[in-house]
């Protein structure tokens, strides 16, 4: 997190960045499946020494350069912005240096992806995905210079085709109709969207750690096929060293004719108290406001991230 913000804003590595093909993926995958990118990644990932001390396991978290062919550039795991235009220059010249043979495959790297398994692949086109916003609320006597003060993140939250006709109700619409969403995509959907990302990675909630979610729906108005409704619900999560409860309001808009939503949005502002190894509370575990916003995802190819906690969906 605050490596986005102190490394990747800096006008300098933004320059050096347009050089290079930049990506991100989750380093747990790249260390640990068999999957022909991550064994890929873990033939030169080591070159210039592990970055996080020494250990198969050892996390190998940091920023990598290296060709399309696998030749290691350099490597550096820093919130110095400085460190990191050092390392983006050396290894640029090192590129320019190189062979234009030597930069790519020998092979065209498209006949192994049939053979990569990516939590993407499952991205319900059909379905519905929104894209969650976590931010805390303004608050007094914050200082307005640290990066922790600003902080956000960003998550996903999944619907298949079949999930996402549940959240409608099977008989026709009137001005009166109203229902309650299906409880186990509700828990699923909050209990793993709705914790306290704000400032760093955090462990969701099980199901037996909620104490409340629902949502209920009333319809506003039916104009031209397209049911405009309001929800409204609540929620609360409890597990040991922190919790988070809020409000939700929320509205959509079903489009009868095309069987999708051509809007859905959840708002949560609510409360959240304790801290877990990673997400940056130490000093900040008092009760304290946060939110959350749910917004239908556009179609790029950012859009089609994974929820972080795609392997508790159970669609594998």
């Amino acid at each position: 997190m605050i490596a986005r913000r102190s490394v990747w804003t800096d006008k300098q590595v933004v320059a050096l960045a347009k050089d290079f093909a930049c990506c991100a993926d989750e380093v747990w995958r790249l260390q640990n499946v068999q999957d022909p990118d991550c064994v890929f990644f873990r033939q030169w990932c080591d070159e210039g020494g592990q970055l996080n001390g020494d250990g198969e396991q050892t996390t190998r978290q940091g920023t990598y350069c290296c060709t399309p062919s696998g030749k290691f550039l350099g490597s550096c795991n820093s919130r110095d912005p400085m460190v990191m235009a050092t390392m983006l220059r050396s290894a640029l010249a090192k590129w320019k240096a190189m062979d234009k043979k030597a930069r790519l495959l020998d092979y065209d790297p498209e006949t192994k992806v049939k053979d990569i398994n990516r939590s993407e692949s499952k991205y319900p086109k059909d379905g519905m995905a929104l894209k969650v916003h976590s931010r805390d609320l303004n608050r007094e006597g914050l200082n307005p210079s640290d990066w922790r003060t600003h902080a956000l993140n960003l998550d996903f939250c999944w619907f298949t085709k079949d999930e996402m006709l549940r959240l409608i109700p099977k008989e026709s619409f009137t001005k009166d109709t109203a229902w309650e969403l299906p409880a186990d995509l509700v828990r699923r959907s909050l209990r793993l969207s709705v914790k306290d990302n704000v400032r760093g990675q955090t462990a969701a909630y099980a199901d037996n750690q909620i104490e409340k979610a629902a949502i209920k729906c009333k319809v506003d108005k039916i104009k031209k096929g397209v049911v405009y409704f309001a929800m409204e619900g609540e929620v609360k999560l409890t597990a040991e060293g922190r919790s988070i409860e809020g409000k939700l309001r929320g509205k959509g808009a079903w489009n009868v004719g095309k069987s999708r939503f051509d809007e859905f949005e959840w708002v949560i502002a609510g409360a959240r108290t304790g801290r877990t190894q990673y997400n940056a509370r130490e000093d900040d575990t008092g009760r304290a406001g946060i939110g959350f916003v749910f917004t239908l995802t556009g179609d790029k190819a950012v859009d089609r991230i994974a929820p972080a906690e795609f392997g508790s969906y159970g669609w594998r």
